[in-house]
């Protein structure tokens, strides 16, 4: 793919970067386009994710990571939509975000939002209708000492009865989720 370059109209051969960091911080992912509202190196795009629309053209990404990021955005349904707007049909967004019953969820002051394992699909679902996206893989993540293992063999036995019952007795660690766009 070749980019035309503004205002000039000469023909850039560089492709069009397919990876897209959302809320990098100074940790941009290599090779990916960094959005990020503060303007640490390597971030591209210095612009709150929580406003629409975002600097970026719709249809680019292939990838989008969201690592240790949603929970800090007040605006969750813009962001996703955002992120639907930016992604290629098939495109996988990858979200790592503590689970509500974590000390890092809520040991941050800046975070707003709290998620449950069934948080990020149900995000998805209300931002985009369901038949906009599929859900690829959905699990908790426990820090594997042993003093989680009772509470990670409940979450394997039953997510549902681990959240509801036993989440705050021997609590998760983070939430991995990977979307895949439909359009």
């Amino acid at each position: 793919m070749e980019v035309v370059s503004e205002p000039t109209g000469k023909v850039n051969s560089k492709p069009a970067r397919t990876k897209l960091d959302v809320g990098c911080g100074a940790h941009c992912l290599p090779d990916a386009v960094g959005i990020e509202q503060f303007a640490f190196p390597g971030v591209d795009h210095v612009h709150d994710v929580n406003i629409a629309p975002w600097p970026l053209p719709d249809n680019q990404f292939e990838f989008i990571r969201c690592q240790h990021a949603i929970e800090h955005f007040s605006q969750v349904h813009t962001v996703a939509r955002e992120m639907y707007r930016v992604c290629r049909d098939g495109a996988l967004i990858h979200f790592i975000t503590p689970h509500y019953s974590s000390y890092a969820s809520w040991g941050d002051p800046t975070h707003v939002h709290h998620f449950a394992l069934a948080s990020i699909p149900l995000l998805f679902e209300q931002a985009e209708g369901s038949k906009n996206f599929e859900v690829v893989s959905n699990e908790l993540k426990f820090t594997g000492s042993l003093m989680d293992f009772p509470g990670w063999l409940i979450y394997k036995f039953s997510p549902r009865k681990y959240e509801k019952h036993f989440a705050w007795i021997w609590p998760a660690n983070e939430i991995h989720a990977v979307i895949r766009i439909r359009k």
